[in-house]
């Protein structure tokens, strides 16, 4: 039969069929030795060989043909030292060198022709089969292998061990192109693979990388001649987490379509495993938050003590958000501030006195800023204010504050916010039974202690203290003030009087109304004289601020414990001092110091 290019081409056909259709090879290097196999069954050809290219040595090696010829092949091509840069076929005498893939040869041997459309056809034929041994191969291992990496990413917990193992499984098809993530902000890194964040800016909008992540769908950019590149997106059924990159080279055809396709269900699987870890995170966070919620407002519901139930919130909020500062802030019906002892010491400080009463003037509503500069020369960059409520009142507000710019998150935010609105009727409940207590203990008018608890704290006080000083003040002349300027205005200068005498006792002092116009100090842990100095104080003050303009008339006696004393002693000793101010001029302190 005379051959031609026509007659070589339905007969590779042939042959090629029946090897496709009876399937059974394990490797590509079995197919491509029965490609070389068939080849030789033409009658025109001689001696067929198939070389690969082998990167270690740079050079072709044999890997198919039969045995007799096995010996002279391998040591023709030694000799020849053929390049992987051949051109398409080349002709070195009577043998023939055909490029059919890239990083394979196939070397041809005519018997009695050489014809170049019979080698063309040889080429052109072969290169077809191969690509589809390849397609068919890649069949035959990717799906076995997916599905392993999907029930491989679906047990994993962590979103740096799935987007580990995306990069192991692409490199394992892949293993010469380029992989890069691409990942949303709130996607964790890892230094172990190449990671990068999606950028947002106006022109990044326009890059494919982005188009990826903004459409969920996969986008292809022709690089050159010779790649392209892949972005496929990590999609679950609520978002998109990010952009898997993947630089393909020499990749033409029905091959490139199978390449998305297994690159899109790599990136779709680890999608939906990121989201699912996602959703677990999330859920773990909101059962413990829960719990947080739930233990702290248990111990506070059971207490109420308001030092004992701010203290418990401060020590979570604390543990929370590792916040610099925390203030308790409460106001009182008469717009009176007052800044709770569980507050950190910026709050108990005087500086924070004009920033607390800024809060209230300008802020009646969650504030969470991570950059705060509403408030000159305050150290304090990242700020959040809660307020407290009962039904649709704010009485206070926690404070929280740090330091450093952006320094507390949203969630944080949202679970402190939730925290604090569950101890409101709490902390509401604890601030009214303090009131109480305090209303019962207080003088109305003056709102100084009563006569009752200043006695009750210094018989306490006798039993474990050291030392203590009793002052007692009488305002001079204070009929008169009644007769000429009428009750009202004497009930003025007796509360202007208390809150002289409240200015100037110190945090364990006991400021307290003795009755009618007499007021009194207990100073624990004090010396007669050091009680003196503060009664020469308060007098002076008294004398320059008050209006109309009244003096005082005051005792000083003290108590010691290596003296065997009592209340009324130290009562009586006081009365007598400030009886002997009044009898030798008044607008005086004098003090008794006889002990018995």
């Amino acid at each position: 039969m005379m051959m031609n290019s026509q007659v070589v081409k339905r007969e590779l056909q042939q042959y090629y069929f029946d090897v496709i259709t009876n399937w059974d090879c394990r490797s590509y290097e079995e197919f491509v030795s029965l490609i070389a196999i068939q080849i030789n069954r033409l009658p025109c050809i001689q001696l067929t060989g198939m070389y690969k290219w082998m990167k270690e040595s740079s050079t072709y090696h044999l890997i198919s043909t039969d045995l007799v010829s096995k010996e002279l092949l391998e040591e023709g091509l030694n000799s020849k030292e053929i390049s992987k840069d051949l051109f398409c076929f080349y002709s070195y005498e009577k043998d023939y060198y055909l490029n059919v893939t890239s990083g394979l040869l196939l070397y041809v041997r005519f018997s009695d022709i050489n014809s170049i459309s019979i080698l063309q056809t040889i080429q052109s034929e072969t290169r077809k089969v191969l690509k589809l041994a390849q397609q068919m191969m890649s069949n035959q291992d990717i799906y076995p292998f997916l599905y392993e990496f999907s029930i491989s990413v679906f047990t994993m917990t962590h979103k740096s061990e799935i987007l580990k193992e995306v990069y192991r499984t692409i490199q394992t098809f892949y293993p010469d192109n380029v992989i890069q993530f691409l990942l949303s902000h709130d996607t964790e890194l890892d230094d172990d693979i190449p990671i990068q964040t999606i950028a947002y800016t106006d022109d990044e909008t326009k890059s494919y990388s982005s188009k990826a992540f903004i459409t969920g769908g996969v986008q292809l950019e022709n690089v050159d001649k010779d790649s392209r590149k892949i972005y496929a997106p990590l999609t679950g059924k609520q978002g998109v987490y990010g952009v898997i990159q993947l630089l393909l080279k020499d990749s033409p055809g029905m091959l490139l379509e199978r390449q998305i396709s297994c690159i899109t269900h790599i990136a779709h699987t680890a999608g939906m495993a990121i989201e699912n870890v996602s959703l677990l995170e999330t859920s773990n966070h909101l059962i413990s938050d829960l719990k947080l919620i739930n233990d702290v407002t248990h111990k506070v519901n059971s207490n109420l003590d308001l030092t004992d139930i701010t203290e418990s919130v401060r020590d979570k909020i604390e543990e929370v958000c590792q916040a610099s500062e925390i203030g308790f802030i409460f106001r009182h019906s008469e717009n009176r501030v007052d800044i709770l002892s569980a507050s950190t010491s910026y709050f108990k400080s005087k500086n924070s006195e004009a920033f607390t009463a800024f809060l209230f003037k300008e802020i009646d509503y969650p504030v969470f800023k991570g950059d705060y500069d509403e408030y000159p020369h305050l150290p304090y960059r990242s700020l959040m204010v809660i307020p407290m409520r009962q039904e649709y009142e704010v009485y206070g507000f926690v404070v929280i504050m740090h330091e450093s710019p952006y320094y507390f998150t949203f969630e944080v935010y949202k679970l402190l916010q939730s925290l604090i609105q569950h101890c409101s009727l709490a902390l509401s409940n604890a601030i009214l039974k303090e009131e109480l207590q305090r209303a019962v203990i207080t003088d109305y008018l003056t709102n100084l202690y009563s006569r009752n608890h200043l006695e009750e704290v210094i018989i306490k006080e006798m039993k474990v203290a050291e030392k203590g000083s009793l002052i007692l003040f009488d305002i001079d002349d204070f009929k008169k003030i009644n007769d000429e300027h009428g009750h009202p205005i004497g009930d003025e200068v007796l509360k202007q009087v208390a809150n002289i005498i409240i200015d100037y006792s110190k945090q364990a002092f006991v400021p307290s109304r003795w009755g009618g116009e007499e007021l009194a100090i207990y100073a624990p842990n004090t010396s007669i004289n050091e009680a003196v100095q503060i009664a020469d104080k308060i007098c002076g003050k008294v004398k320059t601020s008050t209006s109309p303009s009244v003096t005082l008339s005051c005792g000083v006696s003290f108590w010691t414990r290596t003296i065997n004393d009592s209340v009324s002693e130290l009562f009586i000793r006081a009365d007598k001092a400030l009886y002997e101010a009044k009898n030798t001029g008044k607008n005086s302190v004098v003090k008794n110091v006889k002990l018995k």
